[in-house]
């Protein structure tokens, strides 16, 4: 969404704790898998034979595959639960705009005209006020912020069907295993919920400054 360079800094700047998410992660199934239980004295050593295992550089591919896994629509979807028009940028003008009282309503229409009605216009327009705004640091900021709970989001769903799957055949008790799904449901909707204010947020911020300019 923004100059091709500035968004692939924002992504490198989200690799590291992408990373660190999934290390956790791994090293918690682990644990799991071999001692039926998620607080262990071997934890600490587990997750840094993990961090051995992966190195930055690997570490930094496998990020890139596993978030190319979910295209865009599919991830706001997972965020925003809405199947058409999922981007927020859709309900910009008929939804977020009224929401956010840092916003002149009224100046924003007279610089921008009549607001869209329809969500593919809504984006567009959004869209088009953003890219002069893109490389505010207020814009970049929540927009880094968005990205990494967004692919937080699509990586935790991907956690939750697959470990949570696979632990309910292979852990050893049924108690452990619907723990661990808890554990897993809990994680992907806290960092949906923490996307979907950061994506409001995003937009929010994109309408105040262009009303405000």
């Amino acid at each position: 969404m923004i100059k091709k360079e500035s968004k692939e800094k924002l992504k490198e700047q989200n690799t590291s704790p992408l990373m660190t998410i999934l290390v956790v992660n791994f090293a918690i199934f682990a644990l799991a898998l071999k001692t039926d239980q998620f607080l262990a004295a071997e934890y600490e050593e587990l997750l840094k034979h993990w961090q051995a295992l992966i190195p930055a550089g690997l570490g930094a591919v496998l990020i890139s595959v596993i978030n190319g896994v979910l295209d865009v629509q599919t991830k706001a979807r997972l965020v925003f639960w809405r199947w058409h028009d999922p981007l927020p940028g859709c309900r910009a003008f008929s939804y977020y705009l009224h929401r956010d009282p840092r916003i002149d309503v009224t100046t924003l229409k007279t610089k921008v005209g009549p607001f869209p009605a329809t969500p593919t216009e809504q984006n567009a327009l959004w869209y088009r006020l953003y890219k002069s705004v893109e490389e505010d640091p207020r814009v970049l900021h929540v927009h880094r912020l968005f990205l990494l709970t967004r692919d937080y989001a699509g990586i935790a769903f991907m956690l939750l069907i697959v470990f949570g799957g696979t632990g309910v055949v292979a852990m050893q008790t049924y108690k452990t295993a619907l723990l661990y799904l808890t554990v897993l449901l809990a994680q992907f909707v806290a960092s949906g919920m923490a996307a979907r204010n950061y994506g409001i947020r995003f937009i929010d911020t994109v309408l105040a400054l262009k009303a405000a300019s």
